[in-house]
């Protein structure tokens, strides 16, 4: 790791700085504009006027990222086929039916004038790059010889795709969950719901972590059959998307981190602010660096590649960053859906006994077929037309069936005409944390936790977006279903039409005033941290919908967020790093950002070491056995000694502690907390299994963060239930054995002899070959990240074309330190059970870190690639040896 090269990196990066070619301006270019590349390939424009630098970003852009700007607004177009074929269609239909594009379209009227003229500068600047140049290799591959020219609403919808993904949710998953237990419940003589809500889908976090409260203090009615059929129906089908996929996943392995530290706890004197967002790890890179300077922008930072303006990074006066915020701003009702003579589709939905017209948008897909375009005739899974539901927000009909009248509609806050760039715009310019706070009046939707800081030596929190009101929540009682699941469509949970509204609103509903949304300015703990925790606190105590409003109303946010085991760590390494009045400096927080310790090891250890400790002095057969198993033993001592960490362990590997991208063999302690850490990750999924999926039967299994949050409940009430939940169900269960305790000791170390099984055995012999002797795993041959392209190999990393090759010939991916739920995020699937389940390839697309100085603002990043997506690009993987081993570049603002 170790960024202590920055001199070094800059005057290398200095001597670097490579011009774009005099001819440039021939290709389209702006007189008065420049761009300049750094020794990192980082592109810095300059040019007289906004528009021009505007025009000059989407040029850069086009010229380094085209296909992937092309294939991002098609996925969220629903137009992904034209380009990538037949493979593509189903989420085509599925991407249309959301309607991204519509909501794009409503958009862009809603822009200022100003802000649409540069728009039009921007995609000015793609096609005029797109007229003088040939197109990339990858649309060769495809046979595809043109571009559709690229429109403002390009743009637009880009971002509201990537909002989509931050911020929507459907509440089916959890709907099916819930009437399953209920159902089993009933017929078994166990509480259904409590098995749900207290026992196995807790809202209450792994870790009590929570933002605003860290910052300012020292230490039902059921649903049809039919509705659930379409329901999971419709699951089945969005898990399928990958638009969709991502939006409903429950188990937050993409996120982000940030906090930020005031200067009265610096050796500076002067606040430091990490974050680091957590998406897809994909080649090329989700991020684009850019530096932009004249009309009065001087800024760099990460930008998306096809739309204008930085969207995370820093000014001369203000830096800033974002998280996550999974606010509930998304619900699915069951409509009742009949026929209406009256309705343009022929259909209408009931709403307090009246029916009302359900539209219909017609549809025409086509597909690429060696470089033609096909058109797809309607039929089966192909519709002729999108349903919508103009109550909804104008959102869509997403499952329905006409035979019962049952149908599933989606209201969105995204839906609505929203206008993010202009917030961009605003964060671009801000002088300081007012400014910037002013401007996400116009982050409509996207909800995000935001952490900035300034060069006056502020630091602040904010949250973004418009939460909608319920009309049951605001008259202070749930009716019916809590918003978190399916909701009645016909009356009684509808959201308030708008009677007031605030600067920038974009939504025609109530919406949570900004005073009352989690933020804080200039904390008295003199730090704060978000990690896509729970920001106000209100789900600690399991249940998300008993706080009050200043009205009287239920002050709901979201039934959970990630179960805290990133914040939990970040929040102890930031109070233990200024406990005694110690002073923290740059170096310490980036430490803290390459962190690899597991959290839930932190509880759960000691628990397997106490297990056999008492097995050792058991009478219980079953337990004697597994004390007497040597095997156990040797795996329960290196669990002792264990600091919790994740390194490789394999010279191979790209571990925090090498330094800039070079790669050193590992010490011995290393190895050692190399092997704990495949040990305990393979036991921790045998203990899901072998406690909580082993009860359940075939009924729907908790994602692997509420499986660990429902163990370590189980585990701390164990003194006064014995291993009983809430529900009445006993996970602790094994015949023959009658203490308690003693149960729960022989389904711990029981989990410990599983997982030997399974590292010696045919699941895993592609890493260990069949070997029983422990040494031999290392956590770097199971846990490999991949940088996947939307072509495939040779695109994607390892092989990059060559640039890259594979660093263990005989496994996928790049075996890098890190696990579930590490601060340098690194989460696979807490049930891996295979040599191949432990890959994954989602992460930080960046790390910055950021200090105001008296100069204005000091800041690094990093980039898990390179700024090109051409093979044979000296920028085409350049900076990721250096991401792979937590080293940064230095922003260079002002060239």
């Amino acid at each position: 790791m170790r960024r202590r090269m920055f001199a070094l990196l800059l005057s290398v990066s200095l001597a670097l700085m490579v011009p774009m070619p005099a001819s440039a301006h021939a290709s389209g270019l702006p007189r008065g504009v420049s761009v300049a590349r750094d020794g990192n390939g980082i592109a810095h424009i300059r040019a007289g006027s906004e528009r021009d630098l505007l025009f000059a970003q989407g040029w850069v852009h086009a010229s380094d990222r085209l296909f992937q700007m092309d294939t991002t607004r098609r996925q969220a177009s629903g137009t992904l086929a034209e380009l990538l074929g037949q493979s593509a269609l189903p989420g085509d239909i599925e991407a249309r039916t959301i309607g991204l594009r519509r909501a794009a379209e409503r958009s862009l009227p809603v822009y200022s004038s100003d802000l649409r003229r540069n728009l039009d500068a921007y995609a000015a600047g793609v096609n005029a790059w797109v007229a003088s140049h040939p197109l990339p290799a990858q649309y060769a591959a495809l046979r595809i010889t043109s571009f559709a020219p690229w429109t403002p609403v390009d743009s637009i919808v880009l971002l509201k795709a990537i909002a989509f993904n931050l911020s929507f949710d459907l509440d089916i998953e959890l709907t099916v969950a819930a009437d399953a237990y209920a159902a089993a419940g009933s017929q078994a003589g166990f509480d259904g719901a409590a098995l749900f809500s207290d026992d196995l889908f807790r809202a209450a976090p792994f870790d009590a972590a929570s933002t605003v409260p860290d910052a300012t203090r020292s230490r039902a009615v059921e649903v049809s059959d039919d509705a659930l059929r379409l329901a999971r129906d419709y699951q089945g089908r969005a898990e399928r998307t990958p638009l969709l996929a991502q939006a409903v996943d429950r188990t937050f392995t993409l996120g982000s981190n940030e906090w930020a530290i005031s200067g009265r706890h610096t050796k500076s004197g002067r606040p430091i602010m990490a974050n680091d967002p957590h998406l897809s790890l994909t080649t090329p890179a989700t991020f684009y660096p850019v530096g932009l300077r004249g009309g009065g922008l001087d800024v760099q930072g990460e930008s998306f590649a096809g739309a204008p303006y930085v969207i995370l990074g820093q000014n001369k006066r203000v830096a800033w960053g974002a998280t996550t915020n999974p606010m509930d701003v998304t619900d699915t009702f069951v409509e009742r859906l009949v026929p209406f003579a009256g309705s343009p589709s022929g259909l209408a939905t009931v709403y307090q006994g009246q029916p009302e017209p359900v539209l219909a948008i017609p549809e025409t897909y086509r597909v690429n077929v060696l470089g033609e375009l096909v058109t797809v005739p309607a039929g089966g899974a192909v519709p002729a037309a999108t349903l919508i539901v103009p109550r909804r927000n104008n959102g869509p009909i997403v499952s329905l069936d006409q035979s019962t009248g049952t149908a599933l509609s989606v209201q969105y806050t995204g839906f609505s005409a929203t206008r993010e760039i202009e917030a961009a715009r605003g964060f671009n310019y801000a002088r300081d944390i007012g400014d910037f706070q002013r401007s996400l009046d116009f982050f409509d939707v996207g909800s995000q936790n935001w952490s900035v800081t300034d060069v006056r030596g502020h630091i602040a929190y904010f949250t973004s977006a418009e939460m909608p009101l319920r009309e049951d929540l605001e008259a202070g009682a749930v009716r019916g279903r809590p918003p978190y699941l399916l909701r009645d469509g016909t009356g009684g949970n509808e959201w308030l039409p708008a009677s007031r509204t605030y600067r920038g609103q974009a939504l025609p509903y109530e919406i949570l005033p900004p005073a009352e949304m989690p933020h804080v300015v200039d904390p008295s703990a003199g730090f704060f941290v978000n990690a896509n925790n729970d920001p106000a606190g209100t789900t600690l105590d399991n249940d998300p919908v008993n706080e009050r409003r200043p009205t009287g109303g239920i002050y709901y946010l979201n039934v959970g967020y990630d179960g805290g085991f990133r914040a939990g760590r970040i929040t102890d390494m930031v109070r233990a790093s200024i406990a005694g009045g110690r002073k923290v400096t740059v170096r310490d927080v980036q430490d803290q950002q390459a962190d690899v310790t597991l959290l839930d090891a932190q509880f759960f250890r000691p628990y397997l070491v106490s297990a056999l400790h008492r097995a050792t002095r058991s009478s219980t057969p079953a337990l004697a056995a597994l004390a007497a198993d040597r095997r156990v033993v040797e795996a329960v001592g290196r669990l002792a000694r264990w600091d919790c960490t994740t390194p490789t362990g394999i010279p191979e590997g790209y571990d925090a502690t090498d330094v800039a991208g070079h790669r050193r063999p590992p010490r011995s302690d290393e190895v050692a907390d190399s092997v704990a850490a495949t040990i305990y990750s393979v036991w921790r999924g045998q203990y899901v299994k072998n406690v909580i999926d082993v009860r359940l039967a075939g009924l729907p299994q908790p994602s692997g963060p509420e499986a660990l949050k429902a163990l370590r409940v189980l585990l701390e009430r164990f003194p006064s239930r014995q291993g009983v939940g809430t529900s009445g169900v006993d996970f602790y269960a094994v015949p023959g054995v009658a203490s308690a305790a003693d149960r729960r000791d022989v389904l711990l170390l029981r989990s410990l002899s599983d997982a030997l099984d399974l590292l010696s055995g045919p699941s895993f012999a592609a890493a260990f070959g069949g070997s029983t002797r422990q040494d031999d795993y290392r956590w770097g041959r199971l846990h490999r990240v991949t940088f996947s392209a939307p072509l495939g190999a040779p695109w994607s990393i390892p092989p990059a074309g060559g640039a890259f090759p594979p660093p263990l010939p005989d496994l996928p991916g790049v075996p890098v330190d890190g696990g579930f739920g590490t601060v340098d995020a690194a989460s696979h699937n807490v049930r891996a059970d295979s040599a191949t389940e432990f890959t994954f390839g989602g992460g930080p697309v960046r790390r910055a870190v950021a200090q105001p100085t008296r100069n204005g603002i000091e800041a690094v990043s990093s980039l898990p690639g390179g700024t090109s997506e051409t093979l044979g690009s000296r920028w085409y993987a350049n900076l990721l040896p250096q991401w792979l081993t937590n080293e940064t570049y230095e922003v260079e603002l002002g060239r």
